[in-house]
């Protein structure tokens, strides 16, 4: 109990703040401890936010997808060095979960069963619908998976990098897309996972609530929570940015709040439309399985549940003492607390920076708690790879330090060699 305390206690502190942060962008009088917002390089001479032209976006696709390409040839490299074949590589695209998303492409969801029962219910749809389009034009199930995670990863760095322009500067939307794809982890978006396809439309759909265009929004969210159960959490953002536009606490309240309710109203079914992909995601458990919600009994066989972060927290250092001498420790546990510390440290600093969007703040505050709240928690880095908002934040916080962003940047680049050889030496990365 006094762990679950401690544990809990600065988690629910930061929440508070941002609630506060939030009323204070909704029109309440509150007086913050925020750090003074100053203009950076790629910022407009009067310090307004400069858009990125096509030129830039294009660069900045091809940058990402010549990584990836650089990553595919270190994998070959990796497999080759480690004893590997030619016959063995394309197995390397597809371990662990990435097995199953390549079975529900070829059999369907229907189709695929182990022990008679629709287990694999629990991965969500899109990417293996839209994986399944693909190879009518590459006609191989796994290069048909790399190509749409690869070209979603590309297509999604262009929208953080909009995203992060729009909000902060050019240099802090370079530096983001730097940060984010070197990631220890980052080498997921070139596997048949969903990973690059849940960049591409959480971080439109984000792109899309702070500019308050609701209807792209609500496309894009529907397909996020179409891809993958925290997709919903898309909703967050655009919810506060409506409220800011409206300022319905304003004094004085009761005239604002008159003035506010009627728009507010007339904007919740685009701002619901992420529940959209939710429901389809329900109807195909439905079709399949004669039950909306069987997903929720199939995930018994995953270990997989709800649980209070502090006792998510509780068993992953309870882990980690007993496997610290053993490759599931560094593989699995030692990275999942360390990460935790770091997201959880750049949020909380990012939260006291007055030019760090409240509604982008939640969100991170609820993609990272909503991760770090499940019953058995192994894939935490993967996860952890689509929290854009993060990346944002720590290219913002390091903006003035160069030294400092450099050295991140390259500590970021030998982990990622080392997970990578790891992963395709068949260590328990999933």
């Amino acid at each position: 109990m006094p762990q679950n305390i401690l544990l809990s206690a600065p988690i629910v502190l930061l929440f508070l703040f941002l609630a506060l942060r939030c009323f204070a962008g909704w029109g309440v009088p509150v007086r913050l401890p925020l750090g003074q917002a100053s203009p950076a390089e790629g910022s407009g001479e009067d310090g307004s936010r400069v858009s990125p032209v096509r030129r830039e976006l294009l660069k900045i696709f091809l940058w990402a997808l010549g990584l990836r390409l650089l990553l595919l040839l270190a994998v070959i490299a990796c497999t080759m060095l480690a004893g590997g074949s030619w016959e063995e590589l394309p197995s390397k695209f597809q371990m662990w979960d990435a097995r199953h998303y390549g079975n529900l492409v070829d059999l369907g969801y229907a189709n695929h069963q182990e022990n008679g029962e629709h287990l694999f219910l629990v991965f969500y749809p899109l990417y293996v619908w839209v994986t399944r389009l693909v190879r009518l034009v590459v006609p191989n199930t796994i290069a048909a998976g790399v190509t749409v995670s690869v070209l979603s990863y590309s297509l999604g760095c262009c929208w953080v990098y909009r995203l992060a322009a729009d909000q902060w500067n050019k240099s802090v939307a370079e530096n983001a897309v730097l940060l984010l794809s070197l990631f220890p982890f980052s080498f997921f978006f070139g596997t048949v996972m969903t990973e690059g396809l849940f960049l591409l439309t959480t971080a439109a759909a984000c792109y899309y609530a702070m500019k308050r265009k609701w209807l792209s929004y609500g496309i894009w969210g529907a397909l996020a929570a179409l891809t993958r159960m925290t997709g919903v959490l898309v909703i967050v953002p655009a919810v506060i940015e409506l409220l800011n536009s409206l300022g319905p606490l304003r004094p004085p309240m009761g005239e604002s709040l008159k003035r506010s309710w009627k728009k507010l109203l007339l904007s919740l079914p685009l701002l619901a439309m992420p529940l959209l992909g939710f429901l389809a995601y329900l109807g195909l458990n439905w079709y399949v399985d004669g039950s909306p919600f069987a997903f929720a009994v199939h995930q018994e066989h995953w270990s997989q549940g709800g649980m209070w972060i502090s006792q998510v927290l509780g068993y992953i250092w309870y882990y980690l003492g007993n496997y610290i001498g053993e490759p599931m420790g560094w593989a699995v546990w030692l990275p999942t607390l360390v990460l935790f510390v770091v997201f959880f440290v750049t949020l909380a600093l990012s939260a006291f920076r007055r030019e760090n969007p409240p509604s982008l703040l939640v969100y991170g505050f609820c993609y990272l708690v909503a991760n770090y709240s499940l019953s058995w928690l192994l894939s935490a880095g993967r996860y952890l790879s689509c929290g854009f908002v993060f990346f944002i934040f720590a290219a913002a916080l390091l903006e003035r330090f160069p030294r400092l962003r450099g050295l991140v940047l390259g500590v970021e680049a030998v982990f990622l060699g080392i997970y990578l050889y790891a992963y395709t030496c068949g260590a328990q990365i999933m």
